[in-house]
């Protein structure tokens, strides 16, 4: 399948097999599809994306040069039920999704079969790994990106899902990984090191820019959220769930409050914990929570609005949040214990050109340790924003991370060949 011209470099004919694209984009791995496959198209490549659809958006289209297939599954329930255990039905939102995901996968498998052949298959994460092995069967090349893995994300672990990912990876020709911590985890899981390419997120520097805010937009927050002169904002934006790490970092702040009292911490964000938030943020008045969506353009003013931004995760393969706030020049707090891309993306203070601080994030007091060391210095803290920002610019650009990816591909293609 892969002809002479594909592997001399000219081009590649890589398909994407994502749940998430615009517009149906529920997380990082939506923004990283995105972003990689148009850069991929600016180098010169031939993207497909075979994504989830609903029905209603286009099921075919071609969009900046990628062609997009959209399929909506239609589950064959009656005949599948009978063979489903129990644990399974604890997946999302049980028998539904579990059903959903297969006819997804069933579909987008003779889809990319129909419109191919293509050079290179991409299975993002476990939700496009049955289709991406099935194709791989099939002779295609397969690559498995991993953006997470089940280990990590649950406190327990679907041992279905564990297995799925392992067999995913043992069948693929190569895996990527969204970092160094990532990684250590996959080989951990039995595979070969030697098997595992790592390939950072990059960041829209041009968007996320702290020249592009307007300065009434940010007082128009002040006023919204009563900021007074002298208050220092501490940020965090993300999902509500446990491995983020807010439980402990609104435990950390009548810490951080008994030093610094003007400091005021901003939650942005909505997920499963929302209830204990709202009830947290009810008895201390100087919590505020946000569930509300924001636009892009209102969380790049929220970014300029913070003086430092805090992101104390259990759990992160990469970390995206931490790459905007950066790119908005603004230090960050980040969890570096345990698998933590962040520990890869802020530089501590005792590195040449510190960007923030590593803390244990299920530890309120080293969190509030951690915060209380970034304010006690605000002219520090606005060096280390802008060692940020120019990290980001450096090493963090979606083209660089195209060009890294497209080597990983092209090795893959030419061993084919």
């Amino acid at each position: 399948m892969i002809t002479q011209k594909t592997v001399g470099g000219d081009d590649l004919k890589v398909a994407y097999i994502s749940t998430e694209y615009p517009p149906l984009v529920y997380g990082g791995l939506g923004v990283y599809v995105d972003n990689i496959s148009r850069e991929l198209r600016a180098l010169g490549q031939k993207v497909s994306i075979f994504a989830w659809g609903n029905g209603i958006i286009k099921k075919h289209e071609d969009y900046v040069g990628i062609e997009i297939f959209r399929k909506t599954p239609v589950p064959i329930k009656d005949g599948l039920e009978i063979f489903l255990s129990s644990q399974s039905l604890t997946w999302g939102s049980g028998l539904n999704f579990l059903l959903d995901f297969f006819s997804y996968n069933q579909l987008t498998a003779a889809d990319i079969l129909d419109e191919g052949p293509f050079d290179i298959c991409v299975a993002h994460d476990w939700l496009g790994l049955p289709a991406g092995m099935a194709v791989k069967r099939k002779g295609f090349p397969m690559i498995y990106h991993v953006h997470g893995l089940e280990m990590g994300r649950s406190d327990n672990p679907n041992p279905q899902l564990v297995e799925l990912e392992r067999k995913g990876a043992e069948l693929a020709d190569l895996v990527i990984t969204v970092s160094q911590a990532m990684k250590q985890e996959v080989a951990e899981m039995g595979v070969d090191l030697n098997k595992i390419r790592v390939c950072y997120h990059g960041v829209d520097n041009k968007f996320f820019n702290p020249a592009k805010v307007k300065p009434e937009n940010i007082q128009a927050l002040r006023s919204r959220y009563n900021i007074n002169e002298g208050d220092f904002i501490v940020l965090f934006i993300g999902r509500l769930e446990p491995v983020k790490g807010v439980i402990p970092l609104i435990q950390a702040m009548s810490s951080v409050v008994g030093t610094y009292s003007q400091a005021r911490l901003l939650i942005i964000g909505s997920g499963s914990l929302e209830n204990n938030v709202k009830a947290a943020a009810g008895r201390q008045d100087f919590i505020t929570l946000v569930t509300e969506f924001l636009s892009p353009e209102d969380k790049r003013d929220h970014y300029a609005l913070a003086d430092l931004c805090v992101f104390p995760s259990f759990y992160e393969p990469f970390g995206i949040v931490a790459l905007e706030a950066a790119a908005m020049g603004k230090a960050a707090v980040v969890g570096a214990r345990g698998i933590s891309g962040l520990r890869e993306i802020v530089e501590p203070p005792t590195s040449e050109k510190p960007t923030g601080i590593h803390v244990n994030g299920r530890d309120p007091e080293d969190i509030a340790w951690g915060i209380c060391l970034a304010l006690e210095n605000p002219q520090r803290l606005v060096v280390w924003g802008e060692n940020a920002r120019k990290r980001a610019l450096q090493d963090f650009t979606w083209k660089t991370a195209a060009e890294k990816t497209l080597d990983i591909y092209k090795e893959v293609a030419l061993s084919q060949s």
